[in-house]
């Protein structure tokens, strides 16, 4: 393939921005026309004036175009949130009273128990079987040691414990007492006790929001990126995960309000 010296113009190729000169890719190959400067320039401006005005709040694209060095700046920035949050454990519960270590035999025996699978399904119950043998192991040599578990294991319990299900009456008790229910009085058998089904539910549960937090947040500065190779220069007004949050949502609304069959349909009405 020969490098193409007329065009810099910056396109997406399996998912990441790529320079068709740097990378000796032809525009013809991907299947975009080539512009001229003057109508990648007028597009940098339509971009950039269109971005201001919706996004200023949490944003703002620069007069100057980008950069090499706020091409590397922006990638650096979105290596690093990913590096960050590659290798993060999540809290399950904490070593105070033994919660944590009961909590990790609770899940044991609800896994060898009754933790149903389906399909090639049994591979995870049998994997995680051999996880939770070896935290209970930490967790009995070392009292001051919190339950965390890594991103395989938080998603495996997400997708088997967010919908309990059981056949008759004896399974029904069961689940009673994972939820320390009394089924005679109504109530829980002991008011404090710290462990339950549904307890552990919600911790995995904010783990998984928190995780699909962290990849809108992902999303916005992968965007950066690809403003950048397109010579646009984003500065971000903003640090917090929940201003990302904010912006991101600010962005999906922006996105369907100017999507033609939602123009189409408000029209209508």
């Amino acid at each position: 393939m020969t490098k193409n010296k007329k065009t810099n113009i910056t396109v997406e190729k399996g998912g990441k921005p790529v320079d068709t000169k740097e990378d000796n890719i032809k525009v013809d190959d991907l299947g975009v026309p080539e512009l001229s400067e003057e109508q990648k320039e007028y597009a940098r401006i339509t971009v950039r004036k269109e971005f201001n005005e919706n996004f200023s709040k949490w944003a703002e694209i620069t007069e100057e175009n980008a950069t090499d060095d706020d091409i590397a700046q922006a990638k650096k920035e979105f290596e690093d949130c990913v590096e960050e949050n590659k290798n993060k454990k999540y809290f399950i519960a904490s070593h105070d009273d033994n919660v944590a270590l009961n909590t990790a035999k609770f899940l044991k025996n609800w896994n060898t128990k009754y933790n149903k699978w389906t399909n090639g399904a049994w591979k995870g119950v049998i994997q995680f079987d051999r996880v939770i043998d070896k935290i209970i192991t930490e967790l009995e040599e070392n009292k001051d040691k919190d339950l965390e578990i890594d991103y395989s294991t938080l998603i495996f319990l997400y997708q088997t414990m967010r919908e309990p299900s059981g056949c008759g009456i004896e399974s029904a008790r069961e689940m009673a007492k994972f939820e320390n229910y009394n089924e005679e009085t109504g109530n829980a058998f002991e008011e404090d006790i710290p462990i339950t089904y549904s307890g552990i539910l919600e911790r995995v549960l904010n783990e998984v929001k928190n995780l699909s937090n962290i990849d809108k947040k992902l999303t916005i500065l992968k965007e950066r990126v690809n403003l950048a190779y397109a010579g646009l220069k984003m500065n971000l007004k903003i640090t917090e995960l929940e201003e990302f949050l904010e912006f991101h949502e600010a962005i999906t609304a922006k996105s369907v309000k100017d999507d033609p069959d939602v123009k189409k349909i408000t029209n209508e009405k």
